[in-house]
């Protein structure tokens, strides 16, 4: 199977130490690599106030990974990010070719400064949301056409 580039943050309890941050983190490294992944980069933003409560916390300690997997590991990492007490939220994206080439030319460094749709969601679709805003442009095309119509005899 081929190799995809592949990023995943989570937000870990900020009430963690941060001995059982690092015993999290590299028990993840070992999950991607035990399947045949590589690790990129591995960053810890550090402790965040968050945009809302989850869980009744305010804050998190986030996490981010980059990494080239198979995707043969992605559903035990789901899983594991599930099932983990300390892990508050986690998202995994597969990033697309134009974001691939922006890294390879050294454009980005920072993804969370890039912006724009550079990634493709692992766990969720993204075709509910391309028809609806499809939709809603035929919708005000077709409102415009009809203003339009209506204006035009108006005016002879």
């Amino acid at each position: 199977m081929e190799q995809r580039l592949y990023e995943t943050t989570i937000i870990v309890d900020p009430q963690l130490d941060q001995t059982k941050i690092e015993e999290l983190v590299n028990k993840i490294q070992k999950m991607i690599t035990d399947e045949g992944g590589s690790i990129r980069k591995v960053e810890h933003w550090g402790k965040k106030r968050m945009a809302y409560e989850i869980k009744k916390k305010q804050y998190g300690y986030y996490i981010y990974f980059l990494y080239d997997s198979n995707g043969k590991s992605l559903p035990n990492l789901e899983k594991e990010f599930r099932l983990n007490e300390f892990i508050i939220r986690d998202l995994t994206v597969r990033l697309d070719d134009k974001a691939i080439k922006q890294l390879e030319k050294g454009k980005i460094t920072d993804f969370r400064k890039f912006g724009g749709s550079y990634k493709k969601q692992y766990s969720r679709s993204n075709n509910s949301f391309r028809k609806e805003t499809e939709k809603a442009s035929k919708e005000k095309e077709e409102k415009q056409e009809a203003v339009e119509s209506t204006e035009a005899p108006a005016e002879k």
